[in-house]
Formats: structure tokens, C-alpha cells, sequence
């Protein structure tokens, strides 16, 4: 999403997630109608990309549980 570089898979330490500086991201949130098992739905992010689009479809999934009673 920022344009920050994918890991170097010789750096990436399975068992040390401070090695691990991308997250597995689902490109459209399952509860928007994203699919929990499709490759094409998947993605990286950057920690910090990863951490703010997280936050802003939780925000949205609330806003719309709260809508909906």
C-alpha cells in the first residue's frame, strides 16, 4: 500500500515475528463480501499499512452493526 519493499525471504525467521515485517492482508474484508479462501483476495502489508486499513474496517464493520438495529 506504501510502496515498501517485500521481505527478503533470507531475513524472514519463521519462529521470530519481529523478522516478519509484512502481514497477510484479505485485499477486500471477508464481512464486505471478500473471500476468506481465495488467493487473489490476499495480500502484503507493511505492519503500519496493515495496522491502519485493519482499524479503518473494523470502524466500518461497527459502524454498520450499529446501523443495522
Amino acid at each position: 500500500m506504501c510502496g515498501a519493499e517485500q521481505p527478503d525471504p533470507d531475513q524472514y525467521d519463521e519462529t521470530d515475528p519481529t523478522t516478519w515485517p509484512h502481514d497477510l492482508d484479505h485485499i477486500i474484508p471477508i464481512f464486505e463480501g471478500g473471500s476468506a479462501t481465495s488467493l487473489d483476495n490476499l495480500g502484503l502489508a507493511c505492519q503500519t499499512c496493515h495496522e491502519t486499513k485493519s482499524k479503518a474496517e473494523a470502524l466500518r464493520a461497527n459502524t454498520r452493526r450499529h446501523t443495522a438495529c
